[in-house]
Protein backbone atom coordinates (compact mmCIF):
# COMPACT_ATOMS: atom_id res chain seq x y z
CA UNK A 1 0.00 0.00 0.00
CA UNK A 2 3.03 2.50 0.93
CA UNK A 3 4.58 1.40 -2.78
CA UNK A 4 1.47 2.24 -4.34
CA UNK A 5 0.83 5.65 -2.62
CA UNK A 6 4.42 6.90 -2.80
CA UNK A 7 3.75 6.17 -7.04
CA UNK A 8 0.94 8.38 -6.89
CA UNK A 9 2.74 11.27 -5.16
CA UNK A 10 5.66 11.25 -7.34
CA UNK A 11 4.11 9.82 -10.45
CA UNK A 12 0.57 10.03 -11.47
CA UNK A 13 -0.55 13.03 -9.56
CA UNK A 14 2.48 15.18 -11.34
CA UNK A 15 1.50 13.61 -14.45
CA UNK A 16 -2.15 14.45 -14.28
CA UNK A 17 -0.78 17.82 -12.77
CA UNK A 18 1.34 18.08 -15.63
CA UNK A 19 -1.13 17.42 -18.71
CA UNK A 20 -3.93 19.90 -16.90
CA UNK A 21 -1.02 22.67 -16.69
CA UNK A 22 -0.37 22.48 -20.03
CA UNK A 23 -3.85 22.96 -20.91
CA UNK A 24 -3.87 26.00 -18.47
CA UNK A 25 -0.70 27.91 -20.57
CA UNK A 26 -1.85 26.69 -23.57
CA UNK A 27 -4.87 28.45 -23.13
CA UNK A 28 -3.14 31.55 -21.10
CA UNK A 29 -3.85 30.32 -17.38
CA UNK A 30 -2.91 32.06 -14.52
CA UNK A 31 0.69 32.11 -13.52
CA UNK A 32 0.85 29.59 -11.23
CA UNK A 33 1.01 27.03 -14.14
CA UNK A 34 4.27 28.10 -14.97
CA UNK A 35 5.71 26.92 -11.75
CA UNK A 36 3.47 23.73 -11.14
CA UNK A 37 3.38 22.49 -14.60
CA UNK A 38 7.66 22.32 -15.03
CA UNK A 39 7.95 20.87 -11.29
CA UNK A 40 5.54 18.19 -12.71
CA UNK A 41 7.21 17.43 -15.67
CA UNK A 42 10.15 17.16 -13.43
CA UNK A 43 8.86 14.93 -11.01
CA UNK A 44 7.81 12.43 -13.62
CA UNK A 45 10.57 12.43 -15.71
CA UNK A 46 12.32 11.80 -12.30
CA UNK A 47 10.33 8.88 -11.40
CA UNK A 48 12.73 5.67 -12.08
CA UNK A 49 14.57 7.40 -9.47
CA UNK A 50 12.35 8.41 -7.17
CA UNK A 51 9.85 5.56 -7.28
CA UNK A 52 12.02 2.61 -8.61
CA UNK A 53 10.82 -0.67 -7.45
CA UNK A 54 6.73 0.45 -8.72
CA UNK A 55 6.33 -1.16 -12.35
CA UNK A 56 4.57 2.47 -13.12
CA UNK A 57 8.13 3.38 -13.97
CA UNK A 58 8.21 1.76 -17.11
CA UNK A 59 6.16 4.04 -19.25
CA UNK A 60 8.40 6.61 -18.05
CA UNK A 61 11.89 4.68 -19.06
CA UNK A 62 10.28 4.06 -22.17
CA UNK A 63 9.39 8.03 -22.45
CA UNK A 64 13.23 8.32 -21.96
CA UNK A 65 13.75 5.98 -24.46
CA UNK A 66 11.46 8.03 -26.69
CA UNK A 67 12.96 11.37 -26.30
CA UNK A 68 16.73 10.05 -27.28
CA UNK A 69 15.12 9.03 -30.44
CA UNK A 70 12.59 11.88 -30.61
CA UNK A 71 14.53 15.06 -30.04
CA UNK A 72 17.21 14.38 -33.02
CA UNK A 73 14.54 13.55 -35.22
CA UNK A 74 11.85 16.49 -34.36
CA UNK A 75 14.46 19.22 -34.56
CA UNK A 76 16.23 17.08 -37.82
CA UNK A 77 12.82 17.58 -39.45
CA UNK A 78 12.16 20.92 -38.64
CA UNK A 79 15.60 22.51 -39.92
CA UNK A 80 14.73 20.49 -42.87
CA UNK A 81 11.10 22.46 -43.35
CA UNK A 82 12.20 25.45 -42.46
CA UNK A 83 15.51 26.00 -44.41
CA UNK A 84 13.44 25.33 -47.97
CA UNK A 85 11.75 27.60 -49.41
CA UNK A 86 9.28 28.91 -46.40
CA UNK A 87 9.58 32.81 -46.80
CA UNK A 88 8.57 32.77 -42.63
CA UNK A 89 11.19 31.96 -40.04
CA UNK A 90 13.35 30.53 -42.45
CA UNK A 91 16.76 28.99 -41.02
CA UNK A 92 20.04 29.52 -41.93
CA UNK A 93 21.81 27.33 -45.54
CA UNK A 94 23.08 24.84 -42.36
CA UNK A 95 19.79 24.34 -41.86
CA UNK A 96 18.81 21.01 -44.11
CA UNK A 97 22.65 19.39 -44.01
CA UNK A 98 22.06 19.35 -40.22
CA UNK A 99 18.60 18.37 -40.68
CA UNK A 100 19.65 15.49 -42.57
CA UNK A 101 22.42 14.42 -40.33
CA UNK A 102 20.24 14.19 -37.05
CA UNK A 103 17.23 12.46 -38.94
CA UNK A 104 20.03 9.86 -40.10
CA UNK A 105 21.55 9.92 -36.15
CA UNK A 106 17.93 9.22 -34.85
CA UNK A 107 17.46 6.39 -38.15
CA UNK A 108 20.56 4.50 -37.17
CA UNK A 109 19.31 4.84 -33.15
CA UNK A 110 15.84 3.03 -33.98
CA UNK A 111 17.65 0.27 -35.87
CA UNK A 112 21.13 -0.32 -33.69
CA UNK A 113 20.02 0.89 -30.15
CA UNK A 114 18.41 -0.60 -27.49
CA UNK A 115 18.11 1.40 -24.31
CA UNK A 116 19.45 -0.43 -21.24
CA UNK A 117 17.64 1.80 -19.07
CA UNK A 118 14.59 -0.04 -20.59
CA UNK A 119 13.71 -3.21 -18.30
CA UNK A 120 11.24 -5.00 -20.61
CA UNK A 121 13.53 -5.07 -23.41
CA UNK A 122 10.07 -6.67 -25.47
CA UNK A 123 8.45 -3.29 -24.75
CA UNK A 124 10.77 -0.99 -26.42
CA UNK A 125 11.04 -3.56 -29.69
CA UNK A 126 7.11 -3.51 -29.80
CA UNK A 127 7.62 0.19 -29.82
CA UNK A 128 10.08 0.44 -32.44
CA UNK A 129 7.65 -1.93 -34.49
CA UNK A 130 4.51 0.05 -34.12
CA UNK A 131 6.26 3.32 -34.24
CA UNK A 132 7.62 1.96 -37.50
CA UNK A 133 4.61 0.03 -39.23
CA UNK A 134 2.54 3.18 -38.28
CA UNK A 135 4.85 5.56 -39.58
CA UNK A 136 4.90 3.57 -42.68
CA UNK A 137 1.30 2.97 -43.10
CA UNK A 138 0.21 6.49 -42.68
CA UNK A 139 2.76 8.01 -44.72
CA UNK A 140 1.73 5.88 -47.88
CA UNK A 141 -2.02 7.02 -47.04
CA UNK A 142 -1.24 10.45 -47.10
CA UNK A 143 0.90 9.88 -50.53
CA UNK A 144 -1.75 8.19 -52.21
CA UNK A 145 -4.69 10.60 -51.03
CA UNK A 146 -2.01 13.25 -51.82
CA UNK A 147 -0.82 11.98 -55.02
CA UNK A 148 -4.81 11.12 -56.70
CA UNK A 149 -7.55 12.95 -55.47
CA UNK A 150 -5.49 16.26 -54.68
CA UNK A 151 -4.47 16.88 -58.02
CA UNK A 152 -2.90 20.83 -56.62
CA UNK A 153 -0.63 18.83 -54.09
CA UNK A 154 1.12 15.87 -56.28
CA UNK A 155 4.87 17.69 -56.90
CA UNK A 156 4.63 18.02 -53.01
CA UNK A 157 4.01 14.24 -52.01
CA UNK A 158 7.60 13.20 -52.38
CA UNK A 159 8.08 13.59 -48.20
CA UNK A 160 5.35 11.64 -47.39
CA UNK A 161 7.00 8.35 -49.90
CA UNK A 162 10.07 9.33 -48.64
CA UNK A 163 8.25 8.60 -44.87
CA UNK A 164 6.85 5.26 -45.92
CA UNK A 165 9.85 4.32 -47.55
CA UNK A 166 12.35 5.02 -45.09
CA UNK A 167 10.30 3.45 -42.04
CA UNK A 168 9.72 0.19 -44.29
CA UNK A 169 13.33 -0.07 -44.89
CA UNK A 170 14.13 0.75 -40.65
CA UNK A 171 11.17 -1.87 -40.33
CA UNK A 172 13.30 -4.12 -42.30
CA UNK A 173 16.55 -3.42 -40.88
CA UNK A 174 15.61 -3.32 -37.48
CA UNK A 175 13.74 -7.25 -37.95
CA UNK A 176 10.59 -8.28 -36.28
CA UNK A 177 10.00 -11.02 -33.91
CA UNK A 178 7.12 -13.86 -35.26
CA UNK A 179 5.53 -13.19 -32.45
CA UNK A 180 6.06 -9.35 -32.61
CA UNK A 181 5.13 -8.81 -35.60
CA UNK A 182 1.55 -10.31 -35.50
CA UNK A 183 0.69 -8.21 -32.16
CA UNK A 184 2.11 -5.32 -33.98
CA UNK A 185 -0.19 -6.13 -37.24
CA UNK A 186 -3.41 -6.46 -34.67
CA UNK A 187 -2.25 -3.17 -32.79
CA UNK A 188 -1.95 -1.11 -35.69
CA UNK A 189 -5.27 -2.31 -37.65
CA UNK A 190 -6.60 -1.44 -34.16
CA UNK A 191 -5.36 2.12 -34.38
CA UNK A 192 -6.73 2.88 -37.74
CA UNK A 193 -10.27 0.90 -37.18
CA UNK A 194 -10.85 2.69 -33.45
CA UNK A 195 -9.69 6.06 -35.39
CA UNK A 196 -12.13 5.36 -38.45
CA UNK A 197 -15.17 4.62 -36.00
CA UNK A 198 -14.48 7.48 -33.87
CA UNK A 199 -14.60 9.59 -36.98
CA UNK A 200 -17.81 8.05 -38.71
CA UNK A 201 -19.47 8.24 -34.77
CA UNK A 202 -18.46 12.68 -34.50
CA UNK A 203 -19.97 12.69 -38.55
CA UNK A 204 -23.25 10.53 -37.66
CA UNK A 205 -23.70 13.14 -34.14
CA UNK A 206 -23.26 16.22 -36.28
CA UNK A 207 -26.09 14.59 -38.73
CA UNK A 208 -28.49 13.90 -36.45
CA UNK A 209 -28.00 17.11 -34.80
CA UNK A 210 -28.33 18.80 -38.36
CA UNK A 211 -31.15 16.48 -38.88
CA UNK A 212 -33.34 18.02 -35.82
CA UNK A 213 -32.81 21.08 -36.53
CA UNK A 214 -35.83 23.13 -37.49
CA UNK A 215 -35.94 24.98 -41.04
CA UNK A 216 -34.39 28.12 -40.92
CA UNK A 217 -37.18 31.13 -40.86
CA UNK A 218 -37.43 33.07 -43.80
CA UNK A 219 -35.70 37.07 -43.10
CA UNK A 220 -38.41 39.79 -43.29
CA UNK A 221 -37.97 41.85 -46.75
CA UNK A 222 -35.87 45.20 -45.06
CA UNK A 223 -37.78 48.10 -44.23
CA UNK A 224 -37.82 51.35 -45.30
CA UNK A 225 -35.06 52.34 -42.88
CA UNK A 226 -33.33 49.87 -43.94
CA UNK A 227 -33.32 50.62 -47.52
CA UNK A 228 -32.52 54.79 -46.51
CA UNK A 229 -29.32 53.26 -44.67
CA UNK A 230 -28.31 50.79 -47.27
CA UNK A 231 -28.76 54.32 -49.60
CA UNK A 232 -26.54 56.31 -47.19
CA UNK A 233 -23.44 54.02 -47.16
CA UNK A 234 -23.48 53.92 -51.42
CA UNK A 235 -23.57 57.14 -51.64
CA UNK A 236 -20.82 57.45 -49.23
CA UNK A 237 -18.78 54.77 -50.22
CA UNK A 238 -19.04 56.34 -53.83
CA UNK A 239 -18.38 60.00 -52.73
CA UNK A 240 -15.66 58.71 -51.04
CA UNK A 241 -13.90 56.22 -53.54
CA UNK A 242 -15.20 53.46 -52.72
CA UNK A 243 -13.99 53.95 -48.88
CA UNK A 244 -16.48 51.54 -46.61
CA UNK A 245 -17.67 54.03 -43.86
CA UNK A 246 -20.75 52.24 -42.33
Amino acid sequence: MEQALTAALLLWAPALLAVFGAFNLIGRGGGAWKVVTPLSLLLVVMAPLTVPDSTSTQAVELLWGVAVIGLPLLCGLVLMVFGGDVPVGRVPAWGRPTGLLLVACSAWLVVSWTPTFVEDVTLWDRFVVVMLAATASVSAFLFVLHRFFVPRRRSLSWPMLAGAVSASSLLVLRGVDGSIGVLVVAEVAGVFLGAGMALLLSMLVVWFFERNLPEPDDLPPPSEEDLERAAAIIARRTHNGGDFHA
